[in-house]
């Protein structure tokens, strides 16, 4: 019994100084550095429980991971998992983790701790995570499968719910730490996706379902702006370009062995597509234009439609593509523009925005040099070729091109942009071609057509109507085209003959002699009626004082008005101031001329006043008045000369 006793305690030391001494080994082992893509690993990991033996308790310290593994169990019955198990009670290294924060019982002889630095992302970068364990993927994924372990930290959930090998479709967002078994996971750390602000990215799925042929975008997945990636591959999310775009001024946590994604920061200068900065940019329309959109893709318009697309409901101004196409939207120029102040993020391989002017232009037929850009580059003195003599003239057009009218425009005279890319063009020749083929032609058109139809006198003669017949002409045909016309000027007519302004000048001079004559002719009519005017009205004061002093006749008698008349007259002359007497008196003062006037004033006067039925006149002061010889009217004007100043 003795003996038995003594074989089994030297077959305990035996075991114990042989895991001992493995356990010395495994430790060595462990001190060789293992390969890793972020950083090498400690030459000498701590190990839990001190130097010697820990008597089964584990505190793990604060930045640490316990990474476990078991020395004796049984081995997997699936034999699915080689390297790490998610069996507690499985032999090799087990899925779970020790963490900081409590104390852990292990068996010391069983199992045997390795501390490891925990995980750390930063808050700019995302860390990709690769399964060293786990189920194989099916052959058409080169993703793994998300699968809700707490990001990787929970090994025996991954593994026991399907995790798949190798890389993972979800990231460790950054500025966190995590506890992850560094057995079962590898982290690569990778930068966090940036779209700088007033631009747009594009993005580039490298897996999923293989599109159409006939379409040249992946379907739509709402996948949390491609940040949900295991979201956007359960959905049918298609390989290739994608229709959603990464807007400005944001972080996305975005996997790059999913996505591919192109910024200002990726683009490069060199690629195949042609594809720049600018391109990414986002699209502003500057006050005074309007953006009239292009469609890459779209619906194709039957040939008994109209060229330009309609207004399609429900995409915010081509910033959701997607409901633009399954709402039937067709491609090409579209009726529904961008208006003036307003900034859009547009997805550049699906639209192209071409700037056209909604300010008041100033076009010119002129002579004068002018940038290659200007609307009226093309344009030159209209020339036209009367009877011989070679005429040209400078003209002026003001227009306005209103939003609704800018479609037809692009439409019609399309544009120097060839290249399947969109963004913003800022290109003049659809207004440019509109200017020369349209305007252009009619004027010119215009011209040949009265010059080849006049004499040059007649052509010379003929401004005025001329320039109210063109402008009437442009009005219509911008007209025609949706367009405003505000006003033509026409300039005055130059010719290169010197007889030609000789007649020209010979033609000005007769219409100015004739226009002065005119002129004149008008004034002598008007003073005529001015003179006719006068004359009625002192004709009409005549009568006015006829009738009153017939009235005064009548009621008072001929010889009280004459002698009225006579005192009258008489306060205006100049006698003396005090004369007494009789008339006689005032009679002797007055000289004599002036006296025989007065008299034959008093007459007169008197004699406008005879009733009309042959009255006689009354007895009293008429009779002396007669007896000085009294006259009709009186001659103010002669009194003039004699000063004085009344009678008393």
């Amino acid at each position: 019994m003795i003996s038995v006793l003594l074989v089994g305690l030297l077959i305990v030391v035996v075991l114990f100084l042989g895991l001992f001494a493995l356990e010395r080994l495994q430790r060595r082992a462990d001190s060789v550095p293992k390969s890793r893509s972020d950083a090498p690993a400690p030459s000498r990991p701590p190990r839990t429980g001190g130097p010697g033996i820990s008597f089964g308790v584990h505190v793990v310290p604060a930045g640490k991971v316990g990474i476990v593994t078991r020395r004796f169990g049984r081995g997997d019955p699936e034999r699915r998992f080689k390297n790490v198990t998610p069996h507690r009670d499985g032999r090799g290294v087990q899925a779970r983790v020790l963490v900081p924060g409590r104390a852990y019982w292990l068996p010391p002889l069983l199992y045997r701790v390795r501390l490891v630095p925990r995980t750390y992302v930063p808050a700019d970068k995302v860390g990709l995570v690769t399964a060293r364990e786990g189920a194989r993927r099916p052959a058409g994924r080169t993703l793994g499968r998300r699968v809700e372990c707490d990001c990787f930290q929970d090994g025996e959930t991954f593994l026991r719910e399907g995790g798949e090998q190798g890389r993972q479709i979800a990231v460790l967002p950054g500025d966190s730490a995590y506890y992850i078994n560094t057995e079962l996971f590898e982290v690569e750390l990778a930068p966090r996706t940036y779209v700088e602000p007033g631009t747009v990215a594009l993005v580039i799925a490298k897996d999923g379902k293989v599109r159409p042929p006939d379409r040249p975008f992946g379907r739509h997945v709402e996948c949390d702006n491609f940040q949900d990636g295991e979201a956007f591959l359960r959905g049918g999310g298609e390989q290739g370009r994608q229709l959603a775009i990464l807007t400005g001024g944001s972080y996305y946590n975005i996997n790059p062995d999913l996505f591919e994604v192109i910024s200002t920061a990726t683009v490069g200068k060199a690629r195949e597509d042609g594809l720049t900065v600018d391109h990414l940019k986002e699209i502003a329309i500057r006050i005074g234009e309007t953006g009239v959109v292009v469609t890459l893709d779209g619906a194709e318009a039957r040939k008994d439609e109209r060229p330009i697309g309609p207004v399609i409901p429900g995409h915010s101004s081509f910033r959701l593509p997607w409901e633009f196409l399954a709402r039937g939207g067709q491609r090409g120029v579209q009726e529904e523009t961008l208006g003036e102040g307003s900034v859009y993020a547009l997805n550049p391989w699906f639209v192209r925005v071409v700037l056209i002017p909604t300010r008041t232009l100033v076009i010119e037929w002129t002579k004068k040099e002018r940038s290659s850009s200007n609307y009226d580059a093309a344009l030159k003195p209209i020339m036209v070729n009367v009877q011989g003599h070679r005429l040209q003239v400078d003209i002026s057009q003001t227009l306005e091109i209103p939003e609704p009218a800018a479609p037809a425009l692009v439409s019609r005279f399309g544009g120097a942009h060839t290249s399947r890319l969109g963004g913003l063009v800022d290109d003049p020749l659809p207004v440019q071609r509109f200017v020369e083929r349209v305007l252009g032609g009619l004027v010119e058109t215009y011209f040949n057509a009265i010059a080849s139809a006049s004499t040059v006198e007649e052509f010379l003669s003929m401004y005025a109507s001329t320039r109210t017949d063109v402008s009437s002409q442009v009005r219509n045909a911008l007209a025609a085209w949706g367009i405003e016309a505000r006003g033509t000027t026409l300039g005055e007519f130059e010719s290169s003959d010197p007889e030609l302004d000789k007649a020209r000048r010979r033609l000005a001079d007769k219409q100015m002699e004739t226009r002065e004559l005119e002129a004149e002719e008008e004034n002598s009519v008007i003073r005529e009626r001015i003179r006719d005017r006068e004359r009625r009205g002192e004709r009409a004061d005549l009568e006015l004082e006829t009738v009153v002093l017939e009235r005064k006749i009548e009621v008072l008698g001929r010889d009280t008005i004459a002698m009225e008349i006579f005192l009258r007259q008489l306060k205006e002359m100049g006698v003396p101031e005090f004369v007494s007497g009789n008339a006689d008196e005032v009679l002797r003062h007055l000289p004599l001329q002036r006296a025989l006037a007065l008299v034959e004033s008093a007459q007169r006067h008197a004699g406008k006043g005879k009733l009309a039925k042959g009255a006689e006149p009354a007895k009293g002061i008429g009779a002396g008045i007669e007896s000085l010889g009294v006259a009709d009217e009186w001659d103010v004007g002669d009194a003039e000369g004699d000063g004085g100043s009344g009678v008393s």
